[in-house]
């Protein structure tokens, strides 16, 4: 039988505040359902506890996912103004606020900072402000 060489796809997760945060679109029907305990339909995203991680690390693991675990939020950040087009950005971010008449992006990965970044948002470095979700 052929062996087969089958890179993972890393998988950017965020620990913020003792849960594991990220978003992806799974086309295996069977790892979604496997994890939509932990799928918030409203921010979209998933949201696991960190005392359940490791089983999920596990899972996502068997299905060739590399998970990165991210500590340091401020690579991913991206500010643009309050009002400013932003349903492109949104769409590639895992968490969302505002502050200052500013709205804040924490994204999905480095590609969506990128990506953001070229639709006009600023990196949060690249500002005064700091992340604080």
């Amino acid at each position: 039988m052929p062996a087969f060489d089958v890179e993972p796809e890393e998988l950017v997760v965020f620990e913020v505040d003792n849960e594991y945060l990220f978003s992806q679109y799974f086309e295996q029907t069977d790892l979604f359902e496997d994890l939509s305990g932990y799928y918030n339909d409203t921010e979209y995203r998933f949201e696991i506890p960190a005392d359940e991680f490791d089983a999920v690390r596990e899972r996502l693991e068997n299905a060739y996912y590399d998970p990165v675990i991210v500590t340091d939020l401020e690579p991913y950040c991206v500010v643009i103004d309050k009002y400013d087009e932003h349903a492109e950005i949104l769409k590639q971010s895992v968490a969302t606020w505002e502050r200052q008449r500013k709205r804040f992006f924490l994204m999905k990965d480095d590609l969506a900072v990128k990506e953001a970044i070229g639709r006009g948002a600023e990196h949060i470095s690249d500002t005064d402000f700091v992340v604080g979700l």
